[in-house]
């Protein structure tokens, strides 16, 4: 039987043992508790080198609690977010111990996620700040909430302000705090003068309407849609016949505001009026028809028409029509006549709207949209037509016009004013959907970055008129030189980019060709700019930014070199003279 040990412990260090035992407990406790919370939990430096992390901030990089303790974690930040980190970790004082804010991540795979993380300043007893403790959060899908929000926000703004109808937004006791130019157009007033008014001060002044016009307006501030139709004053004091829709909006808060909508409808109230004052006088209204209105037999002469459709085609008189053969002497072409829209009402007769070409007497050719009834016997044969004539000339003009300017403002929208180019934001679209399209057919896709070696020589030499026409010249090079596949746009400065769905060898071959043309431009006598170009093939998991990074990273390896010349991304390269 073994001998137990009976020799006397030191009180003293009993109690010392026990002590250890517990701190390490206590370490150990804390250790899994800070382990286990959801939140990323880092402690570092000021030079950023991290004294500890969680598993939870382990876990969110995909890395190693022994790969991140003892070294720096500036890899995690994006770029473009460190300076502004290290100017707020020098803002900790003893005195403001605690920051807040948002900043960007780089995740393993490429991914740019968002994190808010506070941060707490440990200090020694002189002051001087030893260490930094941060606990943060993914907030990523909170700031693509944010930014599709401020999306939506220019989206309803821009329909604010192009809206036909004048819109007024007023809070609850009707005090206007927001008004589209239309408003003001259809009232007479300035974004000034309207802005902080009573809307019904706006609309009706002193007049015999302000009672009709704030009873509208309380209704609606009182939460009900109202939509009538009402005289208004303008600011000049003349009236004006608007149709009036009151939208009352109750926030979450219990704040409580109010839409007007105005829409001017003097013109077609005037109609009505003509056409009711006119009503027993059908010959009147017939003959006082702004639109052309006619009637014919199926043999193609005119039967009658008012004096809008003998107008509308140069004529003087109705005998004048009745002597015209209508396929040869009217109709431009009988070919031309297209059938819009029929609707077979019964076997008497049939509704239809044509469109088609009609040659005046002078000769002029114009377009008409015709809403054209043939009437029937029984036996299906027809007896006479009925059209409702409109020139609709100038209409169709006008939509060419607006297609031109749509045309226009997408060609200014997309490209950069000084090459003929795509501009950079198009070509990030553009880009992204060659990406998606790379990875979804496993097809090839490369990109070139082109970056012109001496171009700041040549401005300073001939002049910044020369440089932008040698940018002209070199974008004419490269726009003649591609496929329609392939998106060439400039990246800014004196720096354009190529993508094109090919391998890394024919980009290459594509690269080296270029440079080549490039080096034959004289450019007014200064003699060539000569490039430097890198090339970068698209890889599984690749997105905008990792991509356009290697194409740098090669473009930078040409520039090391000397410049003037083409590397890809696997370092092989064609120098000034391959």
């Amino acid at each position: 039987m073994p001998r137990k040990d009976i020799t006397p412990r030191n009180p003293e260090e009993d109690a010392e043992e026990e002590r250890e035992k517990g701190t390490g407990m206590v370490e150990r406790g804390l250790r899994e508790i800070l382990d286990s919370v959801p939140e990323l939990i880092l402690r570092f430096t000021p030079d950023l080198v991290t004294t500890f992390a969680n598993r939870t901030y382990c876990e969110y990089h995909g890395v190693r609690y022994e790969d991140v303790v003892g070294k720096s974690f500036k890899d995690h930040v994006h770029p473009g977010d460190m300076p502004s980190l290290k100017e707020k970790l020098r803002g900790l004082t003893p005195e403001s111990p605690v920051l807040a804010g948002v900043e960007r991540t780089l995740m393993p795979d490429g991914e740019i996620r968002w994190q808010e993380w506070t941060d707490r300043g440990i200090f020694d007893p002189r002051g001087n700040l030893v260490e930094i403790q941060s606990i943060g959060r993914d907030v990523t899908e909170r700031k693509r909430v944010e930014e599709a929000m401020a999306f939506e926000r220019e989206s309803l703004d821009a329909l604010f302000g192009y809206s036909m109808e004048g819109i007024v937004f007023c809070d609850h006791d009707l005090t206007v705090l927001k008004a589209n130019p239309s408003f003001c157009d259809m009232f007479g007033y300035t974004p000034e003068e309207v802005m902080g008014r009573n809307i019904d001060d706006l609309v009706a002044g002193d007049t015999d309407y302000l009672e009709e016009a704030r009873g509208f307006s309380t209704a609606t501030a009182g939460g009900r849609s109202i939509a009538v139709e009402a005289t208004r004053v303008r600011k000049d004091g003349s009236p004006i016949q608007v149709s009036c829709l009151g939208v009352p909006v109750c926030l979450s808060d219990g704040r409580k505001f109010a839409y007007g909508i105005y829409r001017d409808i003097t013109a077609r109230k005037a109609a009505e009026r003509a056409m009711k004052e006119s009503e027993a006088k059908y010959r009147e209204l017939f003959d006082s028809m702004p639109v052309g209105f006619y009637t014919s037999t199926p043999q193609g002469y005119f039967l009658d028409a008012n004096p809008a459709f003998i107008r509308m085609l140069g004529y003087g008189s109705l005998e004048e029509l009745r002597s015209l053969f209508i396929p040869t002497d009217v109709y431009a072409s009988e070919g031309e006549r297209e059938r819009i829209d029929s609707q077979d009402c019964n076997e008497e007769f049939v509704n239809c709207i044509e469109r088609y070409r009609l040659k005046r007497k002078d000769g002029d050719i114009i377009w008409v949209e015709d809403f054209a009834r043939y009437i029937k016997d029984c036996s299906g044969e027809t007896l006479f037509n009925q059209g409702l004539c409109r020139d609709i000339t100038d209409r169709l003009k006008a939509e060419k016009e607006l297609k031109r300017v749509n045309r226009e403002l997408y060609v200014a929208a997309t490209t950069d004013n000084g090459t003929g180019l795509f501009n950079r934001k198009y070509f990030d679209e553009a880009l992204k959907k060659e990406i998606d399209r790379s990875s979804r057919y496993r097809s090839p896709l490369s990109l070139a970055m082109i970056d012109l070696d001496n171009f700041k020589a040549l401005n300073d030499t001939k002049g910044h008129q020369a440089g932008d026409r040698a940018l002209r010249e070199i974008a004419l090079v490269i726009r003649e030189n591609i496929r329609s596949s392939d998106t060439a746009a400039r990246w800014g400065g004196d720096e354009f980019i190529l993508s094109t769905p090919v391998d890394g060898e024919q980009a290459l071959a594509l690269a080296r060709k270029l440079r080549e043309l490039l080096l034959g431009l004289d450019h007014g006598g200064f003699g060539p700019v000569t490039c430097s170009i890198g090339v970068a093939t698209c890889q599984d998991g690749d997105d905008i930014d990792s991509l356009v990074k290697r194409a740098d990273i090669a473009l930078y390896r040409v520039k090391k070199r000397g410049g003037d010349g083409v590397s890809s991304q696997d370092g092989s390269a064609c120098s000034s003279t391959g």
